[in-house]
């Protein structure tokens, strides 16, 4: 390599780590790799809905049309709501919601509910969600980027470790999200949000995603349950969307019954 080369590729090194923020560059371990194979492939919630019963638990709550509210990502009438986010839901209608008006990007612990394709690199592990056109995670291991004081991402900064044979990643640094505790709730999750999940196989096939909740802007306590994902063949789809905001949002102004705010569009 000239002296030339050497100076350029350094200096977009040094351009990467100020992007990003300090990182802590160590690669993991053959044992640490090895230990993150089982855990490698196509995973898949696959949760039938027995007849007669609804798709997931809203707690019977009701939308602004009065409608019962179907398919929450978590066990709504358990969920440890204190006064500000029983008002929240007060206030909140569904022209708040920017994944049901502007076709934006589910965020955690939603995202959980469809599965995930996972694949691992020294360092990281990359988690790619098919629900709501694909959303790529990375679960950074060995410490990760440092982001900046204030520095804020929709889907948080992942950081994965091994518990024993439990792959656990905890996850923070939220941007405030109207839909962040659950999109068909319509609950917000503030920047004060951590989403710890552990991953633990119980054979080959199936896998157990315990996870916790924090959220003490709208939480009186954490909470915590579990899902189940199984093995599944193939690989990734296509990184497409079938949804437009202009017609997202044109749909629900002409289509929806509910309109709780009379003045508004």
């Amino acid at each position: 390599m000239t002296r030339a080369k050497a100076v350029a590729r350094a200096g977009a090194c040094l351009a990467l780590m100020l992007a990003i923020g300090t990182a802590n560059a160590a690669a993991q371990t053959d044992e640490e790799y090895e230990k993150m194979l089982p855990f490698i492939g196509h995973w898949d919630s696959d949760v039938a809905v027995p007849d007669g019963q609804d798709r997931g638990n809203c707690g019977g709550r009701t939308g602004d049309a009065g409608e019962k509210l179907l398919n929450c990502s978590l066990p709504v009438d358990q969920l440890p709501l204190n006064a500000r986010g029983e008002a929240w839901l007060k206030y909140v209608d569904i022209m708040q919601s920017p994944t049901t008006v502007a076709c934006a990007q589910l965020g955690l612990p939603a995202l959980l509910t469809d599965g995930a394709y996972i694949s691992a690199s020294p360092g990281r592990v990359e988690m790619q969600h098919p629900t709501n056109g694909n959303v790529a995670r990375t679960i950074w291991l060995n410490g990760g980027p440092k982001p900046l004081p204030g520095q804020l991402f929709q889907h948080g900064l992942s950081i994965g470790r091994f518990d024993g044979e439990d792959f656990v990643i905890e996850t923070d640094h939220f941007t405030f999200d109207p839909d962040g505790i659950d999109d068909h709730l319509h609950m917000a999750s503030s920047v004060s949000k951590k989403v710890t999940e552990r991953h633990q196989l119980i054979d080959g096939e199936h896998l157990r995603i315990v996870i916790t909740l924090e959220d003490p802007i709208f939480l009186t306590r954490p909470f915590t349950w579990a899902i189940l994902w199984s093995k599944k063949q193939g690989g990734p789809p296509p990184a497409w969307r079938a949804c437009d905001p202009e017609s997202a949002r044109r749909e629900v102004e002409y289509a929806y019954p509910g309109k709780k705010y009379q003045d508004a569009k």
